[in-house]
């Protein structure tokens, strides 16, 4: 069974973080196992937190939640295009988890991505004011029709500015909106700026965002990939990540790109292609 190791002043304390650091990511707390007891030391001498290891799955999901988000792929999808369709009706002939669900979308999302990547012109008119509302309005409709078929009550949040469109969604109990480590959300992302960017003269990209998810997910995977290139250096052998979207692993690029003995690559093909963090001398 998959863990992750906690340390902090009390036990009590390291699994309260391990908890919130795995719901996060839509897991839930298998079991757990005391490594280390803290110690306060002699006069603060020798003082060390307390160790425990929280072991793992996957949060449970109702069958009505994923079948409504089923039903709100294939309703999308009917919008989009034909590449999309087919997986709408794959998906809806199917009965599958909400996880199955998300990578059949997320794979469908990538081959669309690489078609319309081929036919965008590379340069864009500047787009007026008035096309940028009306592209936001568009896709505010669109979500506050998902999140109504699926039955739930959110509050959606917009921010403009010259070239980019931010809705932040609040709201009780949205888990199921970011998915395993927010493939869900990316491909609610990707869905939400092709529908508001179709049959519009200019383009504006839209961000899609849950309580702030995308900056916890960010600083996660910075303190991720610092932790491990220290590990690296100890060890000297070379760590695999798990797979990731191009965006996460350009943040763990990113983070090492001047990292002392420290070189990081991208391995596989998609959606299994994964960072490697190596010794360099």
């Amino acid at each position: 069974m998959d863990y992750i190791e906690i340390s902090a002043k009390t036990i009590d304390e390291a699994v309260a973080k391990g908890t919130a650091q795995l719901k996060e990511d839509g897991k839930v707390v298998a079991d757990t196992k005391v490594l280390e007891q803290p110690s306060s030391g002699f006069l603060g001498i020798g003082r060390r937190d307390a160790l425990v290891r929280l072991y793992f799955e996957e949060a449970p999901v109702t069958e009505k939640v994923a079948a409504t988000v089923n039903e709100t792929v294939a309703a999308v999808a009917d919008e989009v295009t034909e590449t999309v369709n087919e997986v709408k009706a794959t998906v809806a002939e199917t009965e599958v988890k909400v996880a199955e669900a998300v990578e059949t979308t997320v794979a469908a999302v990538a081959e669309v991505t690489a078609e319309v990547a081929a036919t965008v012109k590379p340069q864009r008119e500047a787009i007026s004011k008035e096309e940028q509302i009306r592209i936001a309005d568009k896709g505010k409709q669109f979500l506050q029709d998902m999140f109504a078929n699926m039955g739930l009550t959110v509050q959606i949040e917009k921010m403009m500015t010259a070239d980019k469109i931010t809705f932040q969604i609040h709201g009780e109990e949205l888990g199921i909106l970011i998915g395993k480590h927010g493939q869900t959300l990316d491909a609610i992302q990707y869905l939400t700026n092709l529908v508001a960017n179709k049959e519009v003269a200019g383009h504006c990209h839209i961000v899609v965002d849950v309580e702030n998810y995308r900056a916890r997910r960010e600083e996660t995977l910075v303190n991720l990939a610092k932790r491990l290139a220290s590990k690296v250096k100890r060890n000297r052998q070379k760590i695999s990540l798990e797979p990731m979207s191009a965006f996460e692993r350009k943040i763990i690029h990113l983070t090492l790109q001047n990292e002392p003995h420290i070189v990081t690559d991208s391995e596989g093909e998609e959606p299994y292609r994964h960072v490697v963090i190596a010794y360099k001398r």
